[in-house]
């Protein structure tokens, strides 16, 4: 069996390691790897191969790669390969769901607490060497405790559970929007209050503190939180976004942030990156930035391919793989 093997990407920290690689090639000697290093020789060899481990298969290369059964991601979203042609096909496409979940959810539970702590203007205080006291202290400062406030979180798939399992023993009382929202949670020292349908997204608004993006982009999804939307959010509640920049109306949420409708803002992922020199959120004094990196691990790589190694051994027995996207809802 032909295996392509190109996890590339315009950004060189998620561009897997050539060693990897080679310790497949040494995994699995029964088939022939073909690495791509580049987007070009990708296009070029993806019609010689029978499974794909890449985050990228060209809409306009598909058709001539007749020989493939099986796309690995190396990435949870799959939104680029959601095209007509792949969907219409038998192609089983899998995601590397739940390799980040952790550190996703410490990444939102640590940058909560920076913005009810108001440590962005701590830091800011900080590298101006003055002491600011006054402006971080007393009933003016606004700054909060977070046990006993209620945190909502758009998304309950393997972040969303993750961040429960953090956030409810921290104190957060937790309501959740989920597409299949009668399906049961799983067990665990944990409770979620809610678990309400996607159309309750505005009382879930209305009454968190925090708000959490954690739901894939979709077409349902795209611009799930523009003006109507900030128009109902509780006033001065913070908002997180680890999912895709383009679930928020940008300037809808750069108006939210300036006249306190929202306390903060917490944005790890935004609708072009890297974020415009330009773009306001820059400058806004509520607002954390980081550059798509709320899943940045020691070691993202070993469980990756694992997971990978692991899919190609069920993929060779005819069993079920691991992670399987549903090609209908697109994640």
């Amino acid at each position: 069996m032909n295996i392509l093997v190109a996890v590339i990407s315009p950004a060189a920290a998620w561009v897997m390691p050539r060693r990897f690689v080679d310790q497949l090639r040494l995994q699995f000697p029964q088939h022939t790897f073909l690495d791509a290093w580049d987007r070009q020789t990708l296009r070029r060899l993806l019609p010689e191969v029978d499974a794909a481990f890449t985050p990228f298969v060209d809409r306009d290369v598909f058709p001539s790669a007749t020989r493939l059964q099986w796309v690995q991601s190396p990435a949870v979203g799959v939104g680029s390969l959601m095209f007509p042609e792949l969907l219409a096909s038998d192609v089983m496409v899998t995601s590397a769901r739940g390799i980040r979940a952790r550190a996703i959810a410490e990444h939102v539970i640590g940058v909560t607490i920076a913005l009810a702590r108001r440590l962005p203007a701590a830091i800011r205080a900080q590298v101006a060497h003055r002491w600011a006291q006054d402006e971080l202290e007393g009933p003016e400062a606004d700054v909060r405790t977070l046990h006993g406030q209620r945190m909502g979180i758009v998304g309950l798939g393997s972040i969303g559970m993750e961040l429960v399992k953090i956030a409810a023993p921290f104190g957060f009382r937790i309501s959740a929007i989920r597409r299949r929202a009668n399906e049961p949670t799983p067990d665990g020292p944990f409770t979620i209050d809610e678990v309400w349908p996607p159309d309750r997204l505005p009382d879930l608004l209305a009454r968190s503190d925090v708000v959490v993006l954690a739901a894939p982009h979709t077409p349902e999804t795209k611009r799930l939180i523009g003006r109507p939307e900030l128009d109902r959010v509780k006033r001065g509640a913070l908002l997180v976004n680890i999912a895709r920049g383009r679930l928020v109306d940008d300037d809808a949420l750069a108006e939210a942030l300036r006249d306190g409708r929202l306390g903060g803002a917490a944005l790890d992922v935004f609708s072009r990156e890297p974020l415009d020199p330009s773009s306001p959120y820059w400058d806004l004094p509520n607002v954390i930035i980081t550059p798509h990196t709320s899943g940045a691990m020691q070691d993202y790589w070993t469980p990756l391919v694992a997971l990978f190694s692991e899919n190609l051994r069920r993929f060779e027995r005819g069993l079920p793989l691991l992670n399987v996207v549903d090609k209908v809802a697109g994640y």
